[in-house]
């Protein structure tokens, strides 16, 4: 089945020649791997269920924009990836402001740390990154895209991502370092 509307031969280009049909198959195909994403980036599922299905409301209600066919995937990680950093960076602000009423509710950090699973301290490491080093960490060593594909996808140059990541796992190596020393 054609999923372009017969508009002229520059109209295939044109995302407004992608059918709803075409972008609900779409969507299906990118949704698994944009959900990981979204999941380890905000920690939590369902927020990452309702992220995700925001991304794919905007592009789909702004797919006169875009060249959604081939380029749908960039788009859609792009996208959710400026969610999430919206999500956490408001998410931070609130914690700021409880915090801030009850400086007596906040644990600290080491108390955290020795409650928790290898695995929480791990994504406890990787949400506290600067959220530029988490969105490059997380889709080339989570999502396996490349470095240049990072760059494109968040509006990047190669050595902003390239700099991003090397500060992530230093910083991640500093954090996790006692736990490495705790396993032994």
């Amino acid at each position: 089945m054609n999923h372009v509307h017969p508009r002229g031969e520059g109209a295939a280009k044109n995302a407004a020649a992608v059918s709803a049909e075409a972008f609900a198959d779409l969507a299906t195909a990118h949704r698994p791997r944009v959900l990981r994403f979204a999941t380890a980036f905000l920690g939590d599922r369902h927020l990452a269920e309702d992220v995700v299905q925001e991304a794919f409301r905007r592009l789909f209600e702004h797919r006169g924009r875009y060249p959604l066919g081939e380029l749908f995937g960039p788009y859609l990680v792009k996208t959710t990836a400026r969610l999430c950093i919206d999500h956490r960076r408001a998410r931070q602000a609130e914690d700021r402001r409880i915090k801030s009423l009850d400086p007596e509710a906040v644990t600290s950090p080491e108390a955290a740390a020795e409650t928790r699973e290898v695995n929480d301290l791990v994504a406890v490491a990787v949400a506290a990154l600067p959220d530029r080093e988490r969105a490059c960490f997380l889709l080339t060593v989570c999502e396996g895209l490349s470095y240049r594909d990072t760059a494109d996808t968040l509006g990047l140059s190669y050595s902003e991502v390239n700099n991003a990541i090397h500060r992530a796992r230093t910083r991640l190596r500093t954090s996790l370092g006692p736990l490495g020393e705790a396993a032994r």
